[in-house]
């Protein structure tokens, strides 16, 4: 991370990003919830309402425990999942700690990577790491708001399941794999 005159020149491109993918993931998370899963069908509730008010867990599983399942194919369904773990699942106990854990890491290296999209000059390296933030700042929203994230998209093959995951997943995922591809095989300077 050499500092260069041009340094962070695609830092507010980068924000413009991680504010694109936090609403499209949140977006769909509201959709999947409110328009798609819920068992009466659509409340006719605003995005702008759903993402304003805090709901815990407790009020989901309470009011609405039984969200529909939609297949779409064979191997693809949309599906109601409550993680209290970190990605797909991994690490779910359901403890307050955890989550308040999870949370600070999720904070902790999102501002680390916001500090390396401040100082690259690369936008080859600004673009996954822009994926990467938005990715855990949206999954820390439903965090916050619910104690838990939202995961939605269900992969199988017949009794055999991916673990769910949702939008910021996918987001977090693409950009370790572009980052990871610019690490090992681009140029070695000013990454």
């Amino acid at each position: 991370m050499t500092h260069h005159p041009s340094a962070g020149r695609y830092f507010i491109l980068g924000f413009v990003t991680i504010c694109a993918i936090i609403l499209t993931d949140q977006y769909t998370k509201w959709l999947v919830i409110e328009a798609i899963l819920r068992p009466d069908g659509p409340t006719g509730g605003d995005f702008i309402n759903w993402i304003t008010t805090q709901q815990k867990i407790e009020f989901f599983s309470n009011e609405r425990e039984n969200f529909k399942t939609i297949v779409l194919t064979p191997f693809l369904s949309i599906v109601m999942v409550w993680n209290q773990g970190i990605s797909f699942g991994l690490l779910s106990t359901g403890s307050q700690s955890v989550t308040l854990a999870l949370i600070a890491l999720s904070l902790m290296i999102s501002i680390l990577m916001i500090l390396w999209l401040a100082l690259t000059n690369r936008k080859i390296v600004a673009f996954p790491l822009s994926l990467i933030i938005g990715g855990a700042l949206a999954n820390v929203i439903d965090r916050v708001r619910f104690g838990a994230v939202i995961d939605f998209i269900d992969f199988h093959n017949g009794k055999y399941h991916w673990p769910a995951f949702n939008a910021a997943d996918s987001f977090i995922v693409l950009g370790a794999m572009i980052l990871m591809c610019v690490t090992l095989f681009g140029k070695k300077d000013n990454i």
